[in-house]
């Protein structure tokens, strides 16, 4: 459960697309625009870089991370345990990963918390998944699925070179087996939304005890506090509809393409490249945008090649 070496990264070429769909296929996906000088360059950071961690987690039985908790180095979670993620990652968008190292901790985050990755974009895009001690024997824990829980995560740790906010969660929660949560999923994009969305029901909560124990039914009417209230879950419906609209025209139009795989595809694609393909909606035109495409970006011929079939392999 190690990052791939510096062998297979040494032999990345732009001219062996073989080599380049073996790295995707591992969750190592390129960047929007990245030359593969520089695609190389930050595998062999990152491959340094959790070397490092590694030999860390080796020479100690307590993995401090920002200063708050500590890591049981003998709580791992096992290569059996991340593959069931992967079997998720590998049906719905064609990777896996088993490079991440993962740990169960016993100290709560939370009533409700079940697991999650740290990832450090700043510092070679390291990531480190932690996840309740609850699952160390258990599939299950409350609405929670061990496997579903890590595979969320693993396709983050996938797309964190897409620095895409506004399909992130839609991606990792097409993976769930609740329908509602494949819907909710991608109205928290960013961490400022749950903030937004609670501190007004907060206030409305202080107005009416305000109202309650002061008698200011009069002084203080109650609507503008509800209407507060109502207005940015309502902006986030919205926004996270419109955004399933693009998503699913996007993935009908490459059906009407002749693409077979659409979800790894789109999985690959920036916010700005899935905008365009929902907006084609006649199969030639998509299709030569993709040829396009596949003509000149490195990123795209890897996509093209592991799925479109578009280049001769």
């Amino acid at each position: 459960m190690t990052f791939p070496g510096k062998n297979l990264i040494d032999g990345l070429s732009s001219e062996n697309l073989q080599s380049l769909a073996d790295a995707d296929s591992m969750g190592l996906l390129m960047a929007p625009g990245e030359s593969i000088a520089a695609y190389k360059e930050r595998l062999l950071a990152m491959e340094n870089s959790y070397a490092e961690i590694e030999k860390d987690l080796q020479n100690t039985a307590d993995y401090n991370i920002f200063g708050e908790f500590s890591l049981d180095t003998r709580k791992r979670i096992s290569p059996e345990i991340l593959e069931e993620a992967a079997e998720l990652t590998r049906e719905y968008y064609e990777f896996s990963v088993n490079w991440v190292p993962g740990f169960f901790i016993s100290k709560s985050l939370g009533v409700l918390w079940g697991g999650c990755a740290i990832s450090f974009p700043d510092q070679n895009q390291l990531s480190i998944f932690i996840i309740r001690a609850n699952f160390a024997k258990k599939r299950r824990w409350l609405f929670y699925r061990r496997d579903e829980l890590l595979a969320h995560e693993l396709c983050h740790v996938a797309r964190m070179p897409v620095r895409d906010r506004t399909f992130e969660e839609l991606f990792a929660y097409r993976l769930s087996p609740s329908r509602l949560r494949r819907y909710m999923g991608n109205c928290f994009r960013n961490d400022y939304d749950a903030i937004l969305f609670i501190l007004p029901v907060f206030l409305l909560l202080a107005v009416q005890i305000l109202r309650l124990f002061f008698s200011l039914d009069q002084k203080m009417p109650i609507w503008p506090f509800w209407l507060t209230a109502a207005i940015y879950p309502l902006f986030l419906l919205i926004r996270n509809h419109l955004n399933r609209r693009v998503f699913f025209k996007a993935r009908k139009n490459l059906e009407k393409a002749g693409v077979e795989k659409q979800l790894p595809v789109l999985f690959r694609c920036s916010r700005e490249e899935l905008g365009k393909i929902s907006s084609l909606n006649l199969p030639g035109e998509l299709s030569k945008w993709m040829c396009e495409k596949v003509d000149s970006e490195l990123r795209w011929k890897v996509i093209g090649f592991r799925f479109l079939d578009l280049n001769q392999k």
